[in-house]
């Protein structure tokens, strides 16, 4: 695996003489259903698009009218390409994190009363704009990160991982998914957050008023109403707008009637995340019959993640005696962290090893580990987080603050509260001290334990991110080595997003992967990788490798799953969803 990333182009790389007006100074006067329909239409653009190559957008963007500038475009980018080392197809004009901000602005603004611009006059006028968002989310990021990264540069390792973190943390999650993954795992974890549901008696009022909202009989009803959304995505194999055409039948009025409270609107359902708008309702009503997604991602992600925040507008309008009481409680930890966590696990395992659990420990042992495996003299010790990153901070590439949010959710909180990292490390001098309340049959001497973060959102999945972490755990492995404590069989700290687990665990449940060789695949190969004492045939060669081992432990495990052969449905998925496909 390689990690690579295009150069984008922005304003002043194409005009570097050209004084840049406002956003707003470009687009106002221009139609805002033209604006709306550019805007969805450049973010259907696929993974690895042919539209990344400068000269195949330049010739889809520009019409025959617009022929001249279009040249006069490609003559400037040839002059700005040719004074630097790399090649043309290392450049490209559409950036996701650009495309996002075009639409939300375009949605939210007021673009005043139309002028009379010609066609090739707005088409001039979207590209400068469409130029200048690129030039705000990357060159003035990139001052920003540079500045609040400088101190680093003693420390190369330290530095390129943290630099990673502060340039690719505001777009990874936009950029790094497979489709058929994001589909499949979002239908499992609705499915299994409706019946965890069916199973709290103090929920059932709210599952009532939920269904009672979308107009369904339960569950099965409202993911089939659903499917068009995600099938539309997952089938869709054109480059441009995803629409949901609503068909003349009996159903018609309902389905649309279904779809339109998944429509644009100022919602305040998502505050947590960036572009919240376009994930609270990621479709929008684009005539009589037809539906148009925003961004597919984000309309396949509301099948899973968006339930909890759909769930909490609801709870929250009930009355007292009704309400749900800490959902959010409910949801992070007895569902995500205890429901969904152990009976992945559980699949993991089977009933092999020694096991306990977040269920059986938490009443009786302060500070237990999410879950326990021991497998003769090796464990296996999970802790589990259901946490977001702030958005402001995640959009903001100043590595300082990136730094802090990671160290509050994962470390310590500002009030010196340990997180996740030092729970891991509490758990761990136990074992070594062979304090550990629940299991003493193993010989602390040689036990070999493999610490592992599970986290529910795939923006933990960036790259060089575990790297960072596992700095922080490395640090308090220091720490117990100081008190005296042999730590030279605890394996660096690995950081897994839910749904990788989810996915991939048929390929393990079946034994046809060994769990453990693929850990120390990735913690000898990846996490502990380092250019000392390795040769190098240039330092261009030397950044790369470095670079390639900060890839995230979800790609890792796909990309090797997948040039294994071994990639199957998962059998969960095919069971759950039985119902829902067969009309």
């Amino acid at each position: 695996m390689k990690l690579t990333s295009r150069i984008v182009l922005t304003f002043n790389d194409i005009f570097p003489d050209e004084e840049p007006k406002g956003i707003n100074e470009y687009l106002d006067g221009i139609d805002k259903d033209l604006l709306i329909k550019f805007g969805s239409f450049i973010l259907g653009f696929s993974r690895d698009s042919k539209y990344e190559h400068p000269v195949t957008f330049l010739k889809m963007f520009f019409s025959e009218e617009n022929d001249q500038f279009s040249r006069e475009v490609f003559l400037k980018l040839r002059a700005f390409v040719g004074v630097s080392d790399k090649p043309i197809t290392d450049y490209s004009f559409p950036f996701i994190v650009s495309s996002l901000s075009f639409f939300e602005n375009a949605f939210a603004e007021n673009f005043g009363l139309l002028k009379n611009y010609t066609n090739q006059e707005i088409e001039i006028r979207i590209f400068k704009a469409y130029l200048l968002l690129n030039k705000i989310n990357t060159t003035n990021r990139t001052f920003v990160l540079d500045e609040s990264i400088s101190y680093l540069k003693e420390d190369i390792t330290k530095f390129a991982t943290g630099y990673c973190i502060g340039l690719f943390l505001n777009s990874s999650d936009f950029v790094n998914y497979d489709l058929k993954k994001v589909f499949v795992t979002q239908i499992i974890r609705a499915i299994s957050f409706f019946e965890f549901l069916e199973g709290i008696d103090s929920a059932q009022e709210l599952l009532k008023e939920f269904y009672k909202e979308y107009n369904v009989s339960g569950y099965s009803a409202y993911l089939k109403g659903l499917l068009p959304l995600a099938t539309s995505v997952i089938t869709n194999e054109k480059e441009s707008h995803t629409d949901i055409i609503i068909t003349e039948n009996k159903k018609k009025a309902s389905n649309i009637e279904f779809l339109e409270k998944f429509s644009i609107d100022p919602s305040e359902l998502f505050e947590a995340f960036d572009f919240n708008y376009m994930r609270s309702a990621p479709v929008y009503r684009y005539d009589e019959n037809t539906f148009r997604l925003t961004y597919p991602l984000f309309a396949l992600e509301l099948i899973g993640n968006g339930l909890y925040f759909k769930f909490k507008a609801i709870n929250d309008e009930l009355p007292k005696g009704k309400k749900v009481k800490d959902l959010y409680g409910l949801k992070t930890y007895d569902f995500s962290e205890k429901f969904i966590l152990h009976k992945v696990l559980k699949d993991y395992f089977g009933n092999r090893f020694f096991q306990r659990n977040g269920d059986d420990l938490d009443a009786e042992f302060e500070g237990a580990p999410d879950y326990y495996v021991r497998n003769g003299k090796k464990i296996f010790l999970f802790e589990s987080k259901d946490i977001l990153l702030n958005a402001k901070v995640k959009q903001s590439s100043d590595f300082n603050e990136i730094n802090n949010e990671l160290s509050i959710k994962l470390y310590k909180n500002e009030k010196g509260k340990q997180k996740a990292v030092l729970q891991i490390i509490n758990n761990i001098r136990k074992i070594l001290t062979k304090t550990l309340e629940f299991d003493s049959k193993y010989n602390p001497r040689n036990i070999i334990i493999h610490p592992i973060l599970v986290l529910h959102y795939r923006i933990f999945n960036t790259t060089a991110l575990n790297k960072w972490v596992n700095f922080w755990f490395q640090e308090e492995l220091k720490n117990l080595e100081q008190e005296g404590l042999d730590v030279s069989n605890v394996k660096p700290l690995l950081l897994i997003d839910i749904d990788t687990l989810i996915y991939n665990k048929d390929v393990f449940s079946g034994c046809k992967l060994s769990l453990e060789e693929v850990l120390i695949e990735y913690q000898e190969d990846f996490i502990n990788f380092s250019v000392k004492d390795k040769k190098y045939r240039s330092e261009e060669e030397a950044t790369q490798a470095l670079k390639n081992s900060l890839i995230p432990f979800g790609e890792f495990l796909d990309n090797k799953i997948d040039l294994s052969g071994l990639r199957v449905v998962p059998k969960e998925f095919e069971e759950k969803t039985y119902g829902l496909f067969k009309d």
